[in-house]
């Protein structure tokens, strides 16, 4: 499924030419993947379908193997491409699982938009619904010889909720270090979508992730609150 905005909002514009409309409908997918919430809608907490009732889970926890303070980290999926990841201090081991389910997620599916859709590897990090959608949407900006470079910032990262073998893992996401290119020339487009510029380059993101039975976390959802919301506006800065 689609974003909401992808239809609406941050479609292609009129007048463009035809690669260059087919461009920025892909960066319109590209603004807020798979499915969101309008402003004024409810995110919600992930429940997988085999979960009891959900419990709040703590913004750290102690124990053997808590870090010991925040951490910078810079990941490179594409070449021209970086995503800087805020970590947060005081996570339990299984908590800081949850969180790099995520981070996985985030940071291959930008190496594969920088690609234009040749590197893979993010499925891995996904299961249904999220791997359709996600597949559907890498495949849609690829097709419009879309690609992209520049850096993503991602931070306040925490774990609101945990129920089962599901939990849910908050972010914010900064894009506005992003650039449309063209994936044949790299070279940028000349108009470049609002989603890459503030304050519409910050929203919110949930992803529910879950365990499978090999131990392993991926993203099973992801949902978004976009400006002017008010947990899209918590994230400026």
């Amino acid at each position: 499924m689609l974003c909401r905005s992808a239809r609406d909002g941050t479609g292609p514009r009129r007048g463009l030419p035809g690669a260059r409309r087919r461009r920025w409908a892909a960066a319109a997918l590209a603004a807020l993947p798979l499915c969101g919430c309008a402003p004024g809608d409810d995110v919600g907490t992930f429940v997988p379908g085999d979960a009891p009732a959900t419990k709040a889970a703590p913004a750290g926890a102690s124990g053997s193997g808590e870090r010991a303070g925040p951490q910078v980290e810079k990941v490179r999926p594409a070449p021209g491409m970086q995503v800087v990841v805020e970590w947060p201090a005081g996570l339990s081991p299984e908590h800081r699982a949850m969180i790099k389910a995520y981070r996985d997620y985030y940071t291959k599916v930008w190496g594969a938009i920088a690609t234009s859709g040749k590197d893979d590897s993010y499925l891995e990090t996904l299961e249904e619904p999220a791997s359709r959608s996600g597949y559907e949407w890498v495949r849609a900006f690829a097709a419009s010889a879309g690609a992209a470079r520049g850096v993503v910032r991602v931070y306040d990262l925490r774990v609101s909720s945990v129920t089962g073998r599901g939990a849910q893992v908050d972010a914010c996401v900064d894009r506005s270090g992003v650039q449309v290119t063209d994936a044949r020339t790299g070279r940028p487009d000349a108009e470049q979508p609002d989603w890459t510029k503030p304050p519409k380059a910050v929203h919110f993101q949930a992803a529910g992730v879950r365990r499978g039975d090999d131990g392993v976390w991926r993203v099973k959802a992801l949902r978004y609150a976009e400006q002017p919301d008010e947990r899209a506006r918590a994230c400026l800065r």
